[in-house]
């Protein structure tokens, strides 16, 4: 893809890559409510990626923080697998899309500014010769002699998360079971660091999980926003 160099400056601002954006990840909200009546909120928490069991230690780390959400949203983590909710926790990268872009810079001199000595020579009536020295200086401008041409590439990664709830009943397949609600968050961004970006993911989705936003929600937050700290100490007291 050739992009022109104005034309690329928004698109590397839209997708967070400039030295400044990179601090700014912008987050997709999804969440639908299939079923008003929740039967209670005690709740089992699984695995919905077939490739990944509950006792990995970046499922048990990612599960952290939205359990954190969904107990101050009033849901209660069953300790006896005994619940009337299976929420199913998926997450995952999207693999680097990679775009290719040519920029193109005029380049510019300044020309002007040199002084021209010259002679004027007349005669009078009497016919006597007379020298007038005159000096002229050219005006400086700028004069457009060339343009310089680079190229170089840029590579986005879609994060993602979701969390389904289902009505919980043993020995049914996910799919048999019927979907109380669910939330999918989503951000593309230059970064496939789940482990930096999913306290933001998770803080910016905070208000939105388990219910109906109706729409796609979008949130841009910093990396060092005070939500996002405040966040992880919930986290971590949470955990005490």
């Amino acid at each position: 893809m050739r992009i022109h160099a104005n034309i690329l400056a928004a698109l590397l601002l839209a997708a967070g890559l400039t030295a400044c954006g990179t601090q700014t990840v912008k987050v997709s909200i999804d969440s639908i409510v299939g079923e008003q009546q929740v039967p209670g909120k005690r709740y089992v928490w699984l695995s919905g990626m077939a490739e990944t069991s509950p006792a990995d230690l970046h499922f048990r780390e990612f599960s952290r923080y939205f359990q954190t959400i969904l107990q101050q949203h009033g849901y209660r983590k069953s300790t006896d697998g005994k619940a009337p909710i299976a929420i199913y926790f998926s997450y995952g990268v999207s693999p680097g899309r990679t775009t290719q872009y040519t920029t193109t810079t005029p380049i510019y001199d300044w020309v002007g500014g040199d002084t021209i000595v010259y002679t004027e020579t007349s005669k009078d009536e009497k016919g006597e010769t007379t020298s007038t020295t005159r000096t002229i200086t050219t005006p400086i401008r700028q004069r457009l002699i060339g343009m310089s041409v680079g190229t170089g590439q840029y590579t986005v990664f879609t994060r993602f998360v979701t969390l389904t709830a289902k009505r919980y009943r043993r020995g049914k397949k996910p799919g048999e079971m019927p979907t109380l609600w669910q939330t999918r968050i989503t951000s593309t961004g230059p970064s496939s660091d789940l482990r930096a970006l999913m306290p933001v993911m998770a803080a910016a989705a905070a208000p939105y999980i388990a219910a109906d936003t109706g729409e796609v929600r979008v949130v841009k937050i910093k990396r060092d926003d005070p939500r996002v700290k405040a966040f992880k100490q919930r986290v971590r007291n949470n955990e005490k």
